[in-house]
């Protein structure tokens, strides 16, 4: 979608365009989105922000690059006039702002703006002539560090214009604003996504998106589309007790575990079956003749530091390279996907399945959905059902996808 706004403005109209997005992955995506325009783009566009926080690829769009040698205002000008896009994160921009007293921008577009707090977007905002914020507020939120009671706002002046959380971000208050008062011309949602298998699609869309999410392809009673595909039969043979689990594109393999104490935040049996699966799917890559790629072919998601550290030492036991695999928090893994996802819930009390758990305002579960949707091909949980089953959207999960 950003790139086909980019190059509406860049054929259509006379406008700058100023792209922001909060981190930088997000920034190299929308530059590797600029790049796809093809022609003389990069000679149209600037990035603004650090060399080692830019991917290579991208380093010689700096606009730091071409400014190295600007002595004056009128060559700095220069090297401006002709570049009608600049591409930035928040942050970076904001100590570049100075920008916008040299080079008009009319158009505003911000990236990844629902992860966004509203001090670091409102002032910024009243900028521009046009502004588009994009996001989704049913995935992971601003980080705030403040506890939920110091944050809660109950000036009844501030409630009147949606306020009432100061860790929402702008893009959520202005979302709910446009439903309340019918102002559907001012926003819109894209129903079709291109990421994830229709199976994989399925619990997401029917208890976070309403039921509104679509493949790309639709109906596909033929079932030919890719997302649409049945899981072909594994060349591997599939370690038992699993076989159940691995025939599915979704599915959740109870784990429980030995004198584990309400507080701890390691799950050896989880770990040692997660390093199990890794070596069954690259096994299956290999027999099928799939190049592995670490940035692409799996992740792995658990919510503490401790379970990382045993999950990795569990993958060194089984004779594979920890460094070489993405075990990281749901957080860390937002913006991003793979073709499978093997997520370790290591929870043990109900305590601790309060902070696995991250409601919206709605009653969704941001983490888990965030969590689910990073997969494009296959999704396996693993978890304590008898913890977890505490909470309703677990619950549910597991009575739908309960492989053992």
């Amino acid at each position: 979608m950003l790139r086909d706004l980019a190059g509406w403005v860049l054929g259509e109209t006379t406008d700058n365009l100023l792209l922001l997005a909060y981190t930088n992955r997000a920034v190299d995506e929308i530059c590797e989105a600029l790049d796809s325009l093809g022609g003389n783009i990069r000679e149209q566009y600037l990035r603004i922000g650090s060399r080692f926080s830019t991917a290579e690829r991208f380093r010689d769009q700096l606009l730091s690059a071409h400014t190295v040698n600007a002595g004056n205002r009128a060559e700095l000008l220069a090297i401006l006039e002709p570049r009608r896009i600049i591409v930035s994160t928040v942050a970076s921009f904001a100590h570049n702002e100075n920008l916008l007293a040299i080079k008009k921008i009319q158009r505003l577009v911000v990236d990844e703006a629902s992860q966004i707090l509203e001090p670091q977007l409102v002032g910024l905002l009243t900028r521009f002539e046009h502004f588009v914020l994009i996001g989704d507020h049913r995935q992971l939120p601003a980080v705030t560090a403040q506890a939920p009671e110091l944050t809660r706002v109950d000036d009844p002046d501030l409630n009147g214009i949606g306020l009432y959380d100061l860790r929402d971000s702008y893009f959520e208050r202005l979302y709910r604003l446009c439903q309340q008062h019918g102002l559907e011309e001012h926003y819109g949602q894209l129903y079709r996504q291109g990421r994830m298998h229709a199976d994989i699609m399925d619990f997401p869309n029917r208890y976070f998106y309403d039921g509104q999410l679509q493949t790309l392809a639709g109906d596909d009673p033929e079932h030919t589309h890719k997302q649409h595909l049945p899981l072909l039969e594994s060349k591997v043979d599939l370690p038992e007790p699993w076989r159940a689990a691995l025939k599915q594109r979704v599915a959740f393999i109870p784990v429980r575990a030995v004198n584990a104490l309400p507080y701890q935040k390691t799950a050896p049996e989880e770990a040692r079956l997660v390093a199990e699966l890794l070596h069954y799917f690259k096994n299956r890559w290999a027999a099928e003749g799939k190049p592995w790629d670490p940035e692409t072919s799996l992740g792995i998601i658990t919510p503490w530091r401790a379970q990382i550290a045993q999950i990795r030492q569990a993958i060194s036991e089984a004779g594979l390279d920890p460094d070489a695999q993405t075990i990281d928090t749901v957080e860390r893994y937002q913006g991003g996907a793979r073709e499978v996802i093997l997520i370790s819930c290591c929870v043990h009390a109900g305590s601790q399945l309060a902070k696995l758990v991250n409601l919206s305002n709605e009653g969704i579960d941001r983490k888990l959905n965030v969590a689910l949707t990073r997969a494009r091909e296959q999704v396996i949980v693993i978890g304590n059902p008898d913890v977890l089953q505490e909470d309703e959207r677990y619950q549910a999960f597991i009575d739908l996808y309960n492989a053992v």
